[in-house]
């Protein structure tokens, strides 16, 4: 079991013989005391951030979503950490300082998902988000590297289902070579792993003068989060993980399980709502049938989009199940699925098409998620297992792209415990929305048995990407304490069911 170090607040740890100590020895007692404390406070370990330690490191800047100034900077590190020379990453800072003059020491850290988003693009979110925490704390957002401002590994390669290269196996196993082609002119792959993207986030930490950081990581986010504790625990104060993704579980294997079960759940949520079964009373059995028939024959729908330009969408099978599949993200958009999957089964599939025809990129640079992915899930199962698991899933055309992208990328090395849970007493609270089908609530429950400080909470009728006022004010009550001892979630018993649109006009886009 990894410990925390113990650090007493408000206690004094002299014994009753001080009053008979010497004045001139004592003196010298409190000189050396006061001369340590400097120290700890300006190399940021072990003592309260030194005041105005921010000064002369970032500059003041505004960031897109923060009404109020902020602050920005870059701190170089080496790409190859093992050697320490070579080419440098200038990994991008902000920090959203706190609103008080009462400023706690330890700030947020926000980890990213997606494998991996750019966390300084979530600063207009966690300033919104997080009103109370930004009273007495910074939020620290660093872009790992690989992402973001920090030597982003973006590259042209489509994961579009529609799009023929991303379909046939040969044309993208070529462009899957085009884009290494292109990063490896300016990364050695070899070195965009989790480990040391958190080595690099306890440099800035350290650079910052931030002596101990309260972690909240979201999906992927979360696999960094426990990296980092497992690596530096001595500066955490605590660790919040949303969407829980296990280190040690096979969760692209699982992934055709977990969003069976979810799909299955939705089907039965409409079944047990009394508006829902009546306008949808076979909605399993039409999602069935629609499937088949759009193997057998895709169709082919011309309509308007959003800003008036008209299109062709081309729906098959494939393209369904990946349009369900995102769907399922979270309880806004699962509003809609139920009715759409009826009037296409019927025939009408405008509405489908129209949302189909709706481009949204995700912004995470395909370099740097297949870093991740080829070196850190992939290998974590028997590629050869995946066909017969995944066969007529949802998951089938995404996961096997996923595993033939690994054949052509690079795989940068690992420690030895990489896969190994993370064993910690670093208080830790744990949240997964109960229809959660990337990283579903087992997957909290795996990750709690090694944590002794872990409470972990199941989100009602909440997606994977789901979050809300009553969830940030459960993170900043827990944050706020270094503790779930006592925390009231109460709110989350209040949480709405969820409601799915009968009519077209109560479609929610």
């Amino acid at each position: 079991m990894i410990s925390v170090p113990l650090v007493l607040r408000g206690h004094s740890t002299t014994s009753g013989k001080k009053a008979s100590m010497k004045p001139r020895l004592l003196a010298i007692v409190l000189l050396l005391l006061t001369l340590a404390a400097g120290a700890c406070a300006s190399s940021g370990r072990g003592g309260p951030a030194a005041p105005g330690s921010l000064t002369g490191k970032l500059t003041p800047c505004h960031v897109p979503g923060v009404e109020e100034e902020v602050l920005c900077g870059r701190y170089e590190v080496p790409e190859d950490r093992a050697a320490g020379t070579g080419r440098k990453i200038g990994l991008n800072v902000v920090v959203l300082p706190a609103k008080t003059a009462e400023k706690e020491p330890d700030p947020l850290v926000f980890l990213a998902g997606g494998g991996v988003a750019r966390a300084t693009g979530y600063a207009g979110f966690l300033g919104r988000a997080l009103p109370g925490l930004r009273q007495h704390r910074d939020v620290l957002l660093v872009d790992q590297r690989g992402s973001g401002g920090s030597n982003p590994l973006d590259c042209e390669l489509s994961t579009d289902p529609d799009n023929a290269e991303y379909r046939d196996d040969i044309r993208f196993r070529e462009a899957v070579r085009r884009c290494r082609r292109e990063v490896e002119h300016k990364a050695d792959l070899h070195n965009y792993t989790t480990p040391m993207a958190m080595d690099d986030l306890d440099d800035v930490r350290e650079w910052l003068g931030y002596p101990r950081l309260n972690l909240y990581g979201a999906s992927y986010g979360t696999t960094a989060a426990m990296v980092y504790v497992r690596r530096h625990w001595q500066h955490v104060r605590s660790v919040v993980l949303q969407g829980v993704l296990p280190l040690d579980a096979p969760v692209w294997l699982e992934s055709p399980r977990s969003s069976q079960l979810a799909l299955e759940y939705v089907f039965a949520a409409c079944a047990r709502q009394r508006g829902c079964h009546d306008a949808f009373p076979q909605l399993a059995e039409e999602f069935g049938t629609l499937v088949r028939r759009l193997v057998d024959a895709p169709v082919a729908v011309e309509v308007a989009k959003a800003d008036g330009e008209r299109v062709k969408v081309v729906i098959d099978a494939e393209i369904l199940r990946v349009f369900v599949f995102r769907l399922l993200y979270s309880a806004e958009k699962i509003h809609d699925l139920p009715l759409l999957v009826h009037l296409a089964h019927g025939g009408d599939y405008v509405p489908l098409a129209r949302r189909l025809a709706e481009k949204v990129d995700s912004g995470i640079p395909k370099g740097i998620y297949l870093s991740i992915v080829c070196s850190e899930e992939i290998p974590k199962f028997d590629a050869a297992a995946f066909p017969a698991a995944a066969v007529g899933t949802l998951t089938e055309l995404r996961v096997s792209r996923d595993i033939l992208a690994c054949g052509e990328w690079v795989r940068g090395s690992l420690p030895p415990d990489h896969w190994s849970p993370v064993a910690s007493d670093v208080p830790a609270l744990l949240m997964t929305g109960s229809l959660d089908h990337v990283t579903p609530p087992r997957y909290a429950e795996r990750v709690a048995r090694t944590l002794s400080r872990a409470r972990k909470l199941v989100l009602p009728n909440r997606g994977h990407n789901d979050v809300d006022s009553c969830v940030t004010g459960i993170v900043e009550a827990f944050v706020a304490a270094g503790s779930a001892v006592g925390l009231d979630t109460g709110c989350l018993e209040k949480s709405d069911d969820l409601t799915f649109a009968l009519r077209v006009e109560e479609l929610k886009d």
